[in-house]
């Protein structure tokens, strides 16, 4: 069971094939190893693989940190009341800059700049926003007795006064949580240039796609060439996107409606509000109790919501019927030639 496993990892990490009876959660729930376990646990929270988890675990963490260091905004707090109003804190801080961070990605202008640049201006835009919502929203809300918050009304200084206080540490965190993905595109991008170099049919394979709109040279200016063109998935990981081809996978910081617009030109669908999938490469559609997935060439399986079930079906059923359609063509062709 253990090389099973095993076996089930390495193939979900390289694109191959992987048996869908077992789920995540049974994966974690056999008897393993205790490596097996925090590997488990490893891809949840690690940037690389799952932004969410690591956001999430990076606000506990920071909340924790500024807990255990009692500084002069929670002084008077017990260790459970700092480590609530820090927690709240970060909670807001990171909901209000990824949100600044996907407003600004949805603007064609802002979405190609560098990917450190686009941080920045997303961590400009979100701190003096959380620095009020923090004095007008959090501090109204978080009464605790041993606090002083301070008057019965906040006065415009007081709010200007925060920002200035507060957006410079809001900037540096954000920038900082970023960092492992930054690096990780910047590496992708060196390594595209590398393979690049001393090709003279370095286009070749972005003349395959149809371009019918601005997004598409955008998108392909992003992906590392040594991915190709044949898209297979797309993902979206919050403000990130992570594209899957036949011969990777690759993130970049691109939206997940503009990817999906600079693919027009490809037969794909929506299959749920954070995958699109090419249709050519579906293989399979699987139901488990209520939850619907779906099978790809890659051996990428892709979550389908209930709304979109009826319609990667049909997508199915096309490519069975297309198929039987060439295999009667096929026959009555060589009948023919005998």
């Amino acid at each position: 069971m253990h090389d099973r496993f095993g076996l089930l990892v390495l193939a979900g990490r390289n694109g191959l094939p992987i048996d869908t009876k077992y789920g995540d959660y049974d994966l974690k729930m056999q008897k393993g190893s205790l490596h097996e376990v925090l590997e488990w646990l490893r891809s949840k929270v690690d940037p690389r693989e799952s932004w969410i988890g690591y956001l999430f675990v990076s606000g506990m963490a920071l909340a924790v940190g500024i807990a255990l260091l009692d500084p002069s905004a929670s002084q008077g707090l017990n260790f459970i009341e700092r480590l609530a109003f820090w927690l709240s804190h970060a909670t807001l801080a990171i909901a209000i800059l990824e949100s600044a961070q996907i407003f600004l990605g949805r603007f064609r202008l802002f979405a190609a700049l560098p990917p450190l640049l686009l941080v920045l201006l997303g961590a400009l835009l979100g701190a003096p926003i959380f620095s009020v919502a923090s004095l007008l929203i959090l501090e109204s809300l978080l009464h605790f007795p041993s606090l002083e918050i301070g008057g019965d009304s906040i006065t415009l200084w007081e709010v200007l006064e925060e920002i200035r206080s507060s957006s410079g540490q809001v900037l540096l965190f954000w920038i900082l949580l970023n960092t492992p993905r930054l690096l990780i595109i910047s590496a992708e991008q060196r390594l595209r240039g590398s393979l690049d170099h001393g090709n003279d049919n370095s286009e070749d394979d972005a003349n395959e796609l149809p371009i019918i709109n601005r997004d598409l040279p955008e998108f392909l200016r992003k992906l590392p060439r040594g991915l190709g063109t044949d898209i297979v998935a797309l993902t979206a990981e919050l403000h990130y996107l992570r594209v899957y081809t036949s011969l990777g996978d690759a993130l970049i910081l691109m939206s997940f409606s503009r990817a999906v617009q600079g693919l027009a030109g490809i037969p794909g669908v929506v299959v749920h509000r954070s995958h699109w999938v090419a249709k050519e490469h579906v293989v399979q559609i699987k139901t488990q109790g209520n939850r619907t997935s779906c099978l790809l060439s890659t051996g990428l399986i892709v979550p389908v919501s209930r709304p979109n079930r009826a319609q990667i079906s049909l997508v199915l059923d096309r490519k069975e019927a297309q198929r039987a359609v060439n295999l009667a063509q096929e026959i009555v062709k060589s009948s023919r030639t005998k």
